[in-house]
């Protein structure tokens, strides 16, 4: 059974705490219950409207990414998700250009510009840029969808009270997290390019394949990055009561 919204759950373990007194303390882990009645949690900086937009943007994000297992710790989660939702526009967008970049210049092994081989005219280069840029953009989106309804589905077959509505305003803070690894990868492709241009690589098959190594290697640790700061975000806000 999923507890309902009127339950009192400590923010420990999970416990429900109806009918206890506010001076007690969990049955099950012994964590007052003080503290899961009136546990701190808040808006974070983007959702003052006194707090200057871009400052905002930044506080909001560097404590996504820097410190997120206090983010979530404090996260008002019962609140408006609409302002939530803007905040993860802007870091689709932001990763969606990243990304895009990074695909350009890795295309560039293909279509000439590290090795030879002829290049594409540029009206139809940017065609091809703004509309991979646009499809990365509505995959961001369309998978932060899919994984707040399978988190929802999950936490609902396992009893867990996780609403669509609060794993949701969990996934748009955590788009904050897509930026340190497209930065990882436009990095890794401009710098191999760098590298090769000043003649600090030879391009050959070792080296060519060694690129290739690293970015799939990159795949592989962003996909665990990902995964480990959304699972941080839902198990601190499973149990929150406001």
């Amino acid at each position: 059974m999923v507890p309902a919204e009127s339950d009192i759950l400590c923010e420990g373990c999970g416990y429900t705490l109806n009918g206890l007194p506010e001076d007690g303390r969990c049955p099950e882990c012994g964590k007052p219950v003080a503290e899961s009645i009136d546990a701190a949690r808040t808006a974070p900086a983007w959702e003052h409207p006194e707090v200057h937009r871009p400052a905002a943007f930044v506080a909001t994000t560097a404590a996504t990414v820097f410190r997120p297992t206090q983010f979530y710790r404090t996260l008002a989660t019962r609140l408006d998700t609409r302002p939530a939702k803007n905040f993860a526009r802007w870091h689709w967008m932001i990763a969606a250009a990243l990304f895009t970049l990074s695909a350009y210049v890795h295309s560039w092994w293909e279509f000439g510009s590290l090795y030879p081989r002829g290049s594409l005219p540029a009206w139809v280069q940017w065609p091809i840029f703004l509309g991979l840029g646009i499809a990365v953009y509505l995959a961001l989106f369309g998978v932060t969808k899919l994984a707040a309804f399978l988190t929802n589905w999950e936490a609902s077959y396992r009893g867990l009270r996780l609403p669509i509505n609060v794993v949701l305003r969990g996934m748009y803070y955590h788009a904050a997290h897509y930026l340190p690894v497209a930065l990882l990868a436009l990095a890794t492709v401009v710098g191999y390019r760098l590298l090769y241009r000043f003649h600090v690589l030879q391009l050959t098959l070792a080296t060519t394949q060694g690129y290739l190594y690293v970015l799939s290697g990159e795949v592989i640790i962003g996909a665990g990055y990902l995964f480990q700061t959304y699972w941080i975000g839902m198990r601190n806000m499973m149990y929150a009561n406001r």
